[in-house]
């Protein structure tokens, strides 16, 4: 799936998705064109150097991570996966929607591996059910343009994926946090992004120790400034004396586009988990 940006004259009305193209202009494609580097800003590394590091899976909470793979007619989307429940994987909305057919996949489309690590896994399995909130409103017709999105549904960019069986693995338990409670929360541990890339397709990619804040832009919306190509769906973690709690999930990133530069990605956002954190769903097995 492919990245997304937004001109910086739209900050206050549009963002971009990762893996998914939600909002361009007649620019956009020269800006890419223009990149010189494959580390450039453009795609989601905010400094010169990448900050993210490989990291094996064999060990928690990383094995309770999962790559996503939802196979469509035309094509085969990657996102991450976090398992939150014996039977249930929070992540992204945006990656279970089909646009060729303008739908929602269906959940045989849907395959999870839990702690894939090149070519090991613990358990694949085929999604049972899924659920969406039904406020994430993301057909065509509920666009401004077939590339765009309504900014106002990012809080609304998460969903919970339900197997059949319980996966391998200790869940990771969710902690929804007001913005006021972040440097607190920093001072007794650090944050991380942790996820399947787009460059990195088959191991976890993680950026620790980056800046993280909440309801900046819009309530229920988490701000952050993890390196990341790709990664939709990747927890945004609070890691701590061993100890590792999902405060929110990625999903987007915003840019500005400089003249004989190009795209420059200034920060990226998602879903706080205070969105997500009081589903039922997350009480059941």
């Amino acid at each position: 799936m492919r990245d997304i940006h937004v001109n910086r004259r739209t900050l206050a009305a549009f963002v971009g998705f990762c893996h998914i193209i939600l909002f361009t202009t007649a620019e956009s494609h020269i800006g890419l064109a223009q990149q010189q580097s494959p580390l450039a800003n453009s795609m989601g590394i905010l400094s010169e150097k990448d900050r993210r590091v490989q990291i094996r899976s064999d060990q928690w909470p990383w094995s309770s991570l999962g790559r996503i793979n939802v196979i469509t007619r035309d094509t085969r989307g990657l996102c991450t996966g976090t398992l939150i429940a014996p039977r249930r994987v929070l992540t992204a909305a945006q990656c279970l929607f089909d646009a060729g057919r303008n739908d929602w996949v269906k959940p045989g489309s849907i395959h999870f591996l839990i702690g894939q690590d090149r070519d090991k896994f613990l358990r694949h399995s085929i999604v049972d059910t899924f659920y969406v909130p039904p406020d994430f409103t993301y057909k065509l017709a509920d666009r401004p343009r077939a590339d765009m999105i309504d900014p106002k549904v990012i809080r609304h960019n998460w969903a919970i994926l339900t197997f059949r069986d319980a996966m391998p693995g200790t869940p990771v338990p969710i902690l929804a946090v007001e913005g006021l409670d972040l440097p607190s929360l920093e001072s007794s541990g650090e944050f991380a992004l942790a996820g399947y890339a787009s460059d990195r397709e088959f191991v976890i990619s993680i950026h620790k120790g980056c800046k993280i804040t909440t309801d900046a832009s819009e309530p229920g919306v988490i701000t952050h400034m993890c390196d990341t190509l790709g990664q939709s769906g990747a927890p945004i973690l609070l890691l701590s004396q061993g100890s590792a709690k999902v405060i929110g999930i990625h999903s987007s990133r915003v840019q500005d586009f400089e003249p004989n530069v190009g795209w420059k990605t200034l920060k990226s956002v998602g879903v706080s988990a205070r969105e997500f954190g009081q589903s039922t769903l997350l009480t059941g097995p």
